[in-house]
């Protein structure tokens, strides 16, 4: 059966380009098409799809943001499969993103000759992350996009590290998150731990060379 696909970005081009390539492909059909985040998360309340591909960040809504935007869909729609187009090379912010449970990411610069294996993969469940992509990653030594298998930080540690490194302290996550002083500690604490991190020094230069502070 034919996957069914919701397409999303805010370039009227990457849509021409994007479904082109997945009709010639015969991979899927397209049941709706989206250029900002709300209309996207119209779209999904109202269409059955079997796979969302989706640009990082849409302009024009509270949600356009990459992190916030995929929190909201996971709270709504957790177990769909959803494969990431990006144009960021800031391997931070896609782990990050990697951590809210997409399965699939692809590079817009690189071919997109990937993108019906890609389809089909995160359709199945399983991950794809794209040469450009894990090639950069490998670069940058991180393990858990590059497939070395280094156990990964949760969406709540990866958020308060995005947050520490826009310069702010933890009580003003605390503040900002509406979690208590100990529970945002708690989840820095841990993240270091499970990364190896022994003191904020060596965090923040971990930040960014990650990419998280750019």
């Amino acid at each position: 059966m034919s996957i069914r696909i919701i397409l999303a970005d805010d370039h009227p081009v990457v849509r021409i380009g994007t479904r082109a390539v997945i009709e010639a492909s015969g991979v899927g059909g397209i049941v709706a098409e989206a250029s900002n985040v709300d209309e996207l998360l119209g779209h999904l309340g109202r269409h059955p799809c079997d796979v969302l591909v989706t640009d990082l960040s849409m302009p024009g809504s509270k949600h356009s943001d990459g992190y916030t935007m995929m929190e909201r869909i996971r709270r709504s729609h957790p177990t769909l499969p959803i494969l990431m187009l990006s144009v960021s090379n800031n391997v931070g912010i896609l782990r990050m993103v990697s951590s809210l449970g997409v399965l699939g990411l692809i590079d817009k610069g690189s071919s997109m000759n990937e993108l019906p294996v890609a389809i089909q993969t995160v359709h199945k469940g399983n991950t794809y992350i794209s040469t450009t992509l894990k090639r950069l990653a490998g670069e940058a030594g991180d393990a858990n996009m590059s497939g070395d298998g280094k156990k990964s930080l949760s969406p709540r540690e990866m958020e308060v590290l995005r947050l520490i490194a826009s310069g702010l302290k933890v009580k003003q996550i605390a503040d900002q998150l509406n979690r208590g002083v100990t529970t945002i500690s708690k989840q820095k604490s841990d993240a270091m731990r499970k990364l190896g991190i022994r003191n904020d020094a060596e965090l923040f230069d971990y930040l960014r060379r990650q990419g998280f502070s750019n």
